[in-house]
């Protein structure tokens, strides 16, 4: 499609093609390009896609108080 906007190409390593593997779970079997646009526009938003989601709580275990759903209950509490 003609455009007066930059191009920017991708190389699809491995890495990149895990990102896009996890992309389609959560937006379906889209093209490439609308899957690298997803994930780029869901960074800018503060990366709500699953896998950031599970990092950021795995930075948070056990760190809030009260929050007992949070606390890894095998290291906190051991039988």
């Amino acid at each position: 499609m003609p455009t007066t906007r930059p191009r920017h190409p991708i190389t699809e390593t491995d890495e990149i093609a895990g990102v896009l593997e996890q992309a389609e779970l959560r937006w379906g079997p889209l093209p490439r390009t609308r899957l690298i646009q997803l994930i780029l526009l869901d960074w800018a938003n503060g990366g709500t896609s699953p896998r950031s989601q599970t990092a950021a709580r795995r930075n948070i275990i056990g760190s809030l108080p009260g929050s007992s759903e949070l606390y890894d209950r095998d290291a906190d509490w051991p039988a």
